[in-house]
């Protein structure tokens, strides 16, 4: 080229300001950056040319390659690391750490493209088809058409930014938008666990295509379970409790998994044998609660960032939502729970006695609480005839509903023999081998009572008793203490053979005598220690003075103080009976 020629400088000129219009006409980076490469391979007679441009602002040395002429067109879009000279222009010679791309590439002269100092890229050539070096003027021509097309070039990018950050927007609008809808629809139906997983179904079909996935739920035993299967993608065959033993998941199902991308774990390589792509889980208190497997979409497309994202809030909003089915039927199954026990305590209140009898020169107190809305502890105080009371006090096996029963029978037993209460006729012993012999017909082999009743004589101050394996009531008599232990084996473990043996006490003024149950003196702290006999009589003694209704309240205040923020672990049953005069 001749740089005096004036036609030759005004027809590049033309040239250069054609080419400006050329690439400002489109905001398209592909076409400028072929137009670039067309121009100046067609001017210099070049056949081979690339150009680079910067993929990681971040490390200067990470390139993609954007647009190619005269090499393979498989490698546009691929990323290359190499490092370049600092010059603006150099050959191949140049450059001193030449990776394997740039090695076998046949290129030979590089430009770097820049927009007001910013690096953004590199032009790089192959030799001139007369394997003659590039004129000092073509180099001119070259960076001039680079410096004019630079613009171009930053424009484009910023605009194909700004218009890839409107679509990520309106993309996460829709997806927001989706997710508020499918909301409403979960909720709407949280009820259901099968009408969420349908909904989860349409969901994954609509927005991504999946047709196949599998939940696999931890259920209320902490091991896991197959809640649903696609029939193309089954997991059957697979044992959930060899592969989860006491239902521990290894710590990298805690995040969403990309099942190609973890060969090694040996779950995942299940399945990928099985057709499936991502397990994505719900983490509930740092546990995991789910797992959903998904397999591929129906245009077998990869799943990106944004897909995975949109999946894992899709996933966690349906199987909360299942969560939140599961704990309302436990909600609605606990208040029917609690309604029959409601109504099974009414009636076992109703075997209790409403009313303390009054009895001449004596002073009662009685009080239940049990450990759970119903148990297993009775007490009663019936008078049969002006002078003479029946006092009883029992203690089943066990607690709660079960215990409850066994209470109702013998009061009802009780009650049944009571009624037929002769003072010449009545045999405490013989009445007691029968309520034995009753209890156990009725009863399992394992369930017993403990029994404690007597006949109160108000006129002639005695007590007649029967002890059938009850805790011994306590006596306080001239301020010493005894125990009322006469009596036999406890009832309802043996049907024959059984004899009863008849306690008997006289009752001075101010003597007094205290029931209890064994929730009494086992009632824990929090350090496990137990209550007592010894704080039992204790709290008697001191308090001799008072009245029967005092010495129990102080006797409940005790035991409340002492277990003090321990639940109550066995039902509480107390009974005093103080002669007045």
């Amino acid at each position: 080229m001749d740089n005096h020629n004036p036609a030759q400088k005004q027809l590049e000129l033309n040239s250069l300001i054609e080419f400006s219009q050329l690439i400002t006409s489109k905001l398209d980076l592909k076409y400028i950056l072929n137009n670039i490469l067309l121009s100046i391979m067609g001017k210099m007679l070049i056949s081979k040319g690339i150009i680079l441009l910067r993929s990681d602002a971040e490390r200067e040395n990470i390139y993609c390659i954007e647009a190619a002429k005269g090499i393979d067109s498989k490698l546009i879009n691929t990323l290359i690391e190499t490092e370049f000279p600092r010059l603006p222009v150099f050959k191949y010679d140049e450059i001193e750490n030449k990776t394997g791309f740039i090695e076998n590439s046949g290129l030979n002269y590089f430009f770097k493209i820049y927009f007001q100092n910013k690096y953004l890229g590199l032009l790089c050539f192959g030799k001139k088809l007369n394997n003659t070096e590039l004129a000092k003027n073509e180099i001119i021509f070259i960076e001039t058409m680079l410096n004019i097309s630079s613009s171009a070039i930053e424009n484009t990018i910023k605009f194909n930014q700004l218009n890839n950050l409107n679509n990520n927007l309106n993309n996460k609008i829709r997806q927001l938008n989706s997710l508020f809808e499918l909301g409403k629809e979960f909720n709407s139906n949280f009820t259901s666990k099968e009408n969420i997983v349908k909904l989860l179904s349409y969901s994954l079909l609509g927005n991504f295509g999946i047709k196949d996935f599998v939940i696999i739920s931890r259920g209320n035993d902490g091991d896991f379970y197959f809640f649903k299967e696609t029939k193309n993608l089954s997991l059957s065959g697979l044992n959930l409790r060899e592969l989860f033993p006491k239902g521990k998941i290894p710590e990298e199902f805690k995040k969403t998994l990309t099942i190609k991308n973890n060969p090694s774990i040996p779950f995942t390589k299940y399945l990928s044998e099985k057709g499936f792509e991502l397990v994505i889980p719900t983490i509930i208190k740092n546990e995991i609660n789910s797992i959903i497997c998904i397999g591929k979409k129906l245009n077998n497309t990869c799943y990106s960032d944004a897909d995975i994202e949109f999946l894992e809030s899709i996933v966690n909003l349906s199987l909360i939502s299942m969560q939140n089915s599961e704990l309302f039927k436990e909600y609605l199954e606990k208040q029917k729970i609690e309604n029959e026990l409601k109504i099974a305590r009414e009636i076992q209140l109703a075997l209790l006695p409403t009313e303390i009898p009054k009895i001449t020169n004596y002073d009662l107190a009685g009080v239940n609480l049990p450990a759970l809305q119903v148990g297993g502890d009775y007490y009663d105080i019936i008078k049969l005839t002006p002078t003479k009371t029946a006092i009883v006090i029992a203690d089943v096996s066990g607690k709660g509903t079960p215990a409850s029963l066994l209470m109702a029978n013998i009061q009802s037993a009780v009650h049944s023999y009571l009624k037929l209460y002769e003072e010449i006729s009545f045999d405490l012993s013989k009445v007691t081998e029968k309520i034995n012999e009753l209890i156990y017909e009725n009863t399992s082999s394992e369930k017993f009572i403990t029994f404690f009743w007597g006949i109160l004589d108000s006129e002639e101050n005695s007590f007649e008793y029967i002890n059938a394996g009850h805790n011994p009531p306590f006596l306080l008599k001239n301020d010493k203490l005894s125990q009322l232990t006469e009596g036999g084996f406890m009832i309802g473990i043996l049907d024959v053979g059984v004899t009863y043996e008849v306690g008997k006490v006289d009752l001075d003024k101010n003597d007094i005598i205290v029931f209890y149950t064994d929730g009494v003196t086992e009632a824990m702290n929090k350090t496990g220690d137990e209550f007592g006999e010894n704080r039992l009589t204790d709290i008697l003694s001191e308090n001799k003075n008072k009245s029967s209704e005092e010495i129990l309240e102080d006797i409940k205040n005790s035991i409340v103080k002492f277990s003090k923020d321990t639940a109550q672990y066995d039902d509480i049953t107390l009974i005093v009976v103080k002669r007045e005069t």
